[in-house]
């Protein structure tokens, strides 16, 4: 069940529990509205529930998963199929470090070209093709095929940067190393790795592999968006051997709130025994991105819908645990490029009914003849807070007072009411 709210919008969080039961088919949602004399309106919306995950096929390269000198000078295609998957779609192939977009085609086919010149640069050596692609209900699979570049090409490689080639808003203030391999450089062949227009000194050892070390002053100097890294060297025989490398630079600002609790920040009794929906929004974060909350000891977690915002419904069992009293509750989120941000927003619980007391009636809870006559003083104190209001009654009318900050309130019953006792 929902609320409607004052706009005639509503919402409700359907558990995980109860989706994950939900097989792979159409159905129908049904939404009945009630108004409060009894009037009743539906509707119905369709839902379809895909959880397959698409599927990526990489044909034999070169026909043997071997690329040989010629076949090196000739260029590649690179090929395969997809399933689960929808003409149109984008499949992106990544091959050392060298990144190809295909769509898609009507018979689920795609293929792109890779140029000899990159081939080339790869040199010899084992290297994985692995192929992604997305379908239109934004599920997502990959595939990957080994092969082997065999045409006795000295050659160099760039490992992944930052673990994801993406630098994030952390690891753009810290120092970085790029690493990576080469395949027929002498061991202590110098290379040069340029970087936003600065050079830096890298050799290779024994092993191939090879290194630079990047300050933290030149890395947050590198500007959001793709940045090349591109390096370079000499084989045995005088020729120039590079290649280039590109990360993504990501310094999108997160942030995430949270909305009122309860609409008032305070939990009342009722409050505490009905779930609780807590919600609110975020900016730079994509859909499906994990929220974690921190409500009273306990850890929940959301996800992020396609607007940017987050709901959660704390059951009232967990509610049922909360003191009287003031807390707040913590969430937490990252986006898919490590950039994260923190909210906490303080609520008040206040589960226990104020308790209202009536001091002594004109002294001795009696009306003589003369005060009869007069106005009449009613006063006490309560338990609530400064501002309450309690309500009096006295012979079928109501009489109002403000509690003081000091928990006392008083009222004046007019004479005119007074004599009609």
């Amino acid at each position: 069940t929902a609320t409607t709210a004052a706009d005639g919008s509503w919402s409700l969080t359907v558990p995980a529990a109860d989706l994950a039961g939900l097989g792979q088919a159409n159905y129908t949602l049904s939404a009945t509205a009630t108004n409060g004399v009894g009037n009743s309106v539906s509707n119905t919306a369709n839902l379809l529930v895909d959880t397959a995950l698409p599927t990526v096929t990489i044909n034999t390269v070169a026909g043997d998963n071997v690329i040989n000198a010629a076949e090196v000078a000739a260029g590649q295609t690179l090929s395969g199929t997809v399933a689960n998957a929808e003409a149109g779609n984008t499949v992106t192939i990544t091959l050392g470090g060298n990144t190809y977009t295909a769509t898609v085609q009507n018979d689920l086919s795609w293929s792109v070209n890779v140029p000899s010149d990159v081939l080339t640069a790869l040199g010899n050596g084992s290297l994985s093709v692995t192929a992604t692609v997305t379908n239109g209900h934004g599920n997502t699979g990959s595939g990957e095929r080994e092969i082997v570049i065999d045409a006795n090409l000295p050659g160099l490689r760039v490992d992944t940067v930052a673990g994801d080639d993406v630098v994030n808003s952390i690891e753009h203030a810290q120092n970085l190393i790029v690493t990576g391999s080469s395949d027929g450089l002498a061991a202590g062949t110098a290379l040069t790795v340029t970087v936003n227009g600065k050079d830096y000194a890298a050799t290779v050892l024994a092993d191939g592999t090879w290194s630079a070390a990047i300050p933290s002053a030149d890395v947050s100097a590198w500007p959001e968006g793709s940045v090349k890294i591109s390096v370079t060297g000499d084989s045995a025989a005088g020729n120039t051997i590079s290649i280039s490398h590109d990360v993504t630079v990501d310094l999108a600002t997160v942030a995430i709130s949270i909305n009122a609790i309860a609409t008032d920040d305070v939990i009342n009794a009722a409050e505490k025994g009905a779930d609780l929906v807590l919600s609110g929004a975020t900016t730079n974060v994509e859909a499906g991105q994990t929220v974690t909350l921190s409500l009273n000891g306990k850890i929940y977690t959301t996800t992020v819908d396609d607007s940017g915002n987050w709901t959660y419904t704390v059951p009232s069992a967990d509610l049922a645990h909360l003191k009287d009293g003031d807390a707040s509750v913590q969430v937490s989120v990252t986006n898919v490029n490590g950039n994260s941000a923190s909210a906490g927003r303080e609520y008040s619980v206040d589960a226990t009914a104020p308790s209202v007391t009536i001091n002594t009636i004109a002294g001795d809870d009696i009306l003589n003849a003369a005060e009869a006559k007069s106005d009449l003083t009613v006063s006490g104190t309560s338990t609530a807070e400064a501002g309450q209001t309690v309500t009096v009654s006295l012979n079928g009318k109501d009489y109002t007072a403000t509690v003081s900050a000091d928990g006392s309130w008083t009222l004046n019953v007019p004479a005119a009411d007074v004599a009609a006792l």
